[in-house]
């Protein structure tokens, strides 16, 4: 027996719905803190009803990473696609989209953070798998950006990946801070800013940064 659309439809909702209240919870609480029942209280069904979705606690925060990760995939290549094939615009466009997307979802900002995640290496483990996963991405476009010239105002060597990283941890710890509430600069003005510090420490001229930031607001 097949199940039909209209079940199989409900049947994705209802595990969104779960995995919203689970993100929420996690950020609130904490991994190791976080209860079954509790988020089973917040997504307004029963512990057996999410236990039925997700057997135990860390299959639950593996399934909230996991789809963090699809939607932020999903939404990076979109931006990047729009951007064109201009590969300084494209590292740009990700890196925006990264803030947008997950101040967006704060919880799951706070959860793709790894302050909430207690002891758990499996879910650490995942976490910077997506972050590495990004950190590969960026540094395609700053190899890109290289061998193009695009990159004429350095003062010493670039090493992609380690630019890369630096790049993607900055956006990391400047949103963690944020979703914590430990700054307060509103969210629109974040990347303005760090679009400036970003571009410049990879030799980006400054006319250039002026183009990109005209273009994108």
């Amino acid at each position: 027996m097949t199940t039909s659309p209209p079940r199989q439809a409900r049947a994705v909702e209802r595990r969104e719905q779960l995995l919203d209240a689970a993100a929420r919870v996690f950020a609130q609480r904490g991994y190791a803190d976080a209860q079954m029942d509790e988020i089973a209280a917040a997504a307004d069904t029963s512990k057996g009803g999410l236990y039925f979705h997700f057997p135990t606690k860390e299959a639950l925060v593996a399934a909230v990473i996991g789809r963090a990760g699809d939607i932020l995939r999903r939404r990076v290549s979109r931006a990047m696609n729009a951007a064109g094939s201009d590969p300084v615009a494209r590292a740009d466009a990700a890196l925006a989209t990264l803030i947008e997307t997950l101040s967006a979802h704060r919880s799951l900002a706070r959860v793709l953070a790894g302050e909430t995640l207690g002891g758990s290496a499996a879910t650490r483990e995942r976490v910077a798998e997506i972050e590495d996963e990004f950190v590969e991405l960026i540094a395609l476009e700053l190899r890109s950006a290289l061998d193009s010239g695009r990159l004429s105002q350095l003062d010493a060597p670039l090493d992609p990946n380690l630019t890369a990283r630096a790049w993607v941890g900055m956006v990391q710890t400047t949103l963690s801070a944020w979703a914590a509430g430990r700054v307060t600069t509103p969210i629109d003005r974040i990347y303005p800013e760090l679009r400036r510090l970003l571009l410049r420490s990879a030799g980006v001229p400054l006319e250039s940064i002026q183009h990109i930031r005209t273009a994108k607001e």
